[in-house]
């Protein structure tokens, strides 16, 4: 008998932070006329926002692109609302004239509601050994280190806003094993993001990591995905390509990439939710996990115990590549 005014008494407890968790979550500012930058909007979820804020939301939005003809694209399809500029994070004399046009772009004391480090590459696949120091200093260099370059360079003006920086990470940063040096690249990305957090708010400037799963956008291409591979596979000397079991080995490879990007989320709409939420949320969240991908598979394996996830990603990849051999060779 007396247990059941102890369930009932945890039921209302729980109904009770529901409740405020789900009423805090629709709470917004107003972000009409604030001046958000955000990098990589040549294409992918950078073009998305940046149209969906300065349309939608009367934002100003500094769109910074890496190629002219990504500027002149962004340009014909948005209103006034969104300036476009060009910014080659890889390069930190770029960074600082984009900080200059920016300052010119925004009325004095105003700043920057928003930053989003949104640009970044994905272009290491494979076994780790299968790259040269320079391929993986490339993927450092952007992902990381131009994102840290961009958020110094830039937070004195989001800090005269007491606005809010962004930082696109990705699922297999929780679980890097799934990754390769992409995933590295990402987890330093966390690392950084939670490295400044505490201090950031001491000036009233918060912190929040977007952590996608896998997205049918134009960021993860393919073509360009099996050409990488090919390069990759190719330059192998002949003996280690033999051990690794040759082109049947090669062909089954190709296969299960093409399949998980098959399997990846054309709902890119939850990508460019969760950096909205993000920028005008009156609560806003630490961290995103846009994609069931992200929730259900990276955030899980995270918290399991490293000798059991390991095992089970070795079980299931050699699987899928024996599956797939099979499959490659009916074919042929």
């Amino acid at each position: 008998m007396e247990v059941w005014p102890l369930a009932l008494g945890l039921l209302f407890v729980v109904l009770v932070v529901v409740t405020t968790i789900l009423f805090t979550d629709r709470l917004f500012v107003n972000i009409t006329g604030k001046y958000v930058l955000i990098t990589g909007c040549d294409s992918g979820f950078g073009n998305l926002l940046a149209r969906r804020l300065g349309e939608k939301r009367g934002c100003h939005v500094i769109a910074a692109c890496l190629t002219e003809a990504g500027r002149t694209a962004l340009d014909s399809v948005t209103s006034s609302n969104v300036t476009t500029i060009f910014m080659d994070i890889r390069n930190s004399d770029s960074i600082q004239r984009a900080r200059d046009r920016v300052k010119s772009i925004i009325p004095r004391g105003e700043g920057l509601w928003g930053l989003v480090n949104n640009a970044g590459i994905i272009s290491a696949l494979g076994l780790p050994h299968w790259h040269t120091r320079q391929e993986v200093t490339n993927v450092m260099e952007v992902n990381l280190l131009g994102t840290i370059d961009v958020t110094n360079t830039f937070f004195p003006l989001v800090r005269e806003a007491r606005g809010r920086v962004v930082n696109v990470s990705s699922g297999v940063a929780l679980f890097p094993t799934a990754g390769s040096y992409y995933a590295v690249s990402k987890a330093g990305v966390e690392a950084y993001s939670d490295f400044i957090r505490a201090s950031m708010q001491l000036s009233g400037v918060s912190v929040h990591i977007i952590e996608p799963g896998s997205f049918k956008s134009s960021f993860v291409n393919p073509q360009t995905t099996k050409d990488l591979l090919k390069k990759l596979w190719y330059r192998l000397p002949l003996e280690e390509r033999q051990d690794f079991g040759g082109e049947k080995a090669y062909k089954a490879l190709e296969l299960t990439m093409s399949q998980a990007l098959e399997m990846a989320s054309s709902d890119l709409h939850l990508v460019t939710d969760a950096m909205e939420h993000a920028l005008s949320a009156r609560f806003p969240w630490r961290r995103y996990l846009p994609g069931l991908e992200a929730k259900l598979f990276y955030k899980v394996f995270s918290l399991l115990p490293a000798f059991f996830t390991d095992f089970v990603f070795a079980l299931g990849l050699n699987f899928l590549l024996k599956r797939n051999m099979k499959t490659s060779n009916s074919v042929t």
